[in-house]
Parts: C-alpha cells; structure tokens; sequence
C-alpha cells in the first residue's frame, strides 16, 4: 500500500511536503500526486491513478478530497481506505458559481498577488501569517507560482464538479475525515454530516489550524493519520 497525498486547489507539494515526510519517516510509502496538467475532477483522478501504481490510501486536502472521492468511484478495487481532509461532497450550491466567477476575474484582471492577498488570509486559522510567517510566505509562493491559467482551470473544474455523495454511500473501505477547527470553507460540522453517509468512518478535528489544517499542524495531522492507519490495519 502507499498513501498518495493529493492537493487541493492551487496547490503542489508544498502544501504536503512536511506531512508527508513524517509519514514517510514513520516507515509508510508515500508519494504526492501531479494535478497541474487535468481539467476536471474526473481527469484529475486519472491522473492520480496513472502516475501510483497498486493498491493505495488516497489522503485527499479541500478539492484534492472530491478528486479522491472520484478516484474511489473509478477504480474502488484500488483503494485500501480514504482519507479525507478540509473538503466537501456537495454539488454546486446557489451563488457559488458566480462567487467563483468573481475570484477568477480577481486573478485574471489583477494578477495572483491580488488574488492570494484576498484569498489566502481566510484559509488559515486567525493570527498564522504573524505567527509562521515562513509557512505563510511558502504558501503565499505556492499560489503566485500556480499561475491565472491554472488557477482558472482548476476553478472551472470545482465548479462542474460531480456530486460527490453517491460515492460515499458506497464505500466499503474505511474511511477517515479531518477538519480543522477554524476552517470556515469546510467546517468541522460539514464532515460530521459526510461522514453519517459512509459505512466505516471516523471523524477528527485538529484545533487551533484552519483550511491548510495539514500545513499548519504538520505533526499534528501526521501522527493522527499514522495512528489511523495503524488501527484499521492498512497494509
């Protein structure tokens, strides 16, 4: 088995690279799937399926869960378990579309540094840009390295997402959601009512981190998801 981290919307290793490197220490194979390249949801998680070979525990952050959840409804005999963080089920909801038609204006008229100025503040748990500035500053890098092109891309990819829900109804492996306690995008309560929809599941919030829970609480979230795995028996 190895557990596959998938980011989330604009996002690349880095938003990964401390967590994983505590589980990979921790004696689990790990890698941290490319989503740069696909248009969808649906091709996104082709593309996790393409580049991991075998059986898999795909840990998915914010759009990178709704990719795993896809993934568990492409290729279920792949999966070992499923790990989902700061993220949703739901289709598009009433004035979604235009708010995410907003923020794409935003990039595109005024570049990714007024995007990220707007943007990134709210995805973290009050006070984190003073106290890590040096996490604030790589993921601040992360989003301006994304680009307009990417960034458009993959908003138009959350917003003809699929309905998620279906697939965790059929779930038969078990099944982990994380929240952080001050994520006002993916609120703890929202994965408490994922997770009434899945056969095996667990819920844990970790406290004093927001959106980019794994980010910011790096041991946190590792040693919860080592502790996870250990008890299911994963292999």
């Amino acid at each position: 088995m190895k557990c596959i981290f998938i980011p989330g919307l604009i996002s690349d290793t880095r938003a990964w690279s401390v967590a994983e490197s505590l589980v990979k220490a921790a004696g689990a194979e790990t890698g941290i799937a490319d989503l740069s390249r696909a248009d969808s949801i649906e091709t996104m998680a082709i593309a996790v399926l393409e580049q991991f070979e075998g059986l898999i525990l795909p840990v998915g952050h914010s759009m990178g869960g709704r990719v795993a959840m896809e993934v568990a409804r492409q290729a279920p005999e792949r999966l070992v378990g499923l790990v989902l963080v700061a993220t949703g089920a739901h289709p598009l909801v009433e004035g979604e579309r235009a708010n995410r038609e907003r923020v794409i204006d935003l990039a595109n008229n005024e570049g990714m540094q007024a995007l990220c100025d707007r943007w990134l503040p709210p995805m973290l748990a009050p006070g984190a840009e003073a106290e890590d500035p040096a996490l604030f500053q790589r993921l601040q890098q992360m989003v301006l390295d994304a680009g307009v092109e990417l960034h458009e891309r993959q908003i138009r990819a959350l917003i003809n997402r699929p309905d998620a829900r279906p697939v965790l109804k059929q779930l038969s492996v078990p099944t982990l959601f994380v929240a952080g306690e001050h994520d006002r995008w993916s609120t703890p309560e929202q994965h408490y009512t994922m997770a009434e929809l899945v056969h095996s599941a667990e819920v844990h919030q970790v406290n004093g981190v927001g959106h980019f829970l794994q980010a910011e609480a790096p041991e946190a979230f590792s040693r919860l998801l080592l502790e996870w795995i250990s008890r299911q028996q994963l292999r």
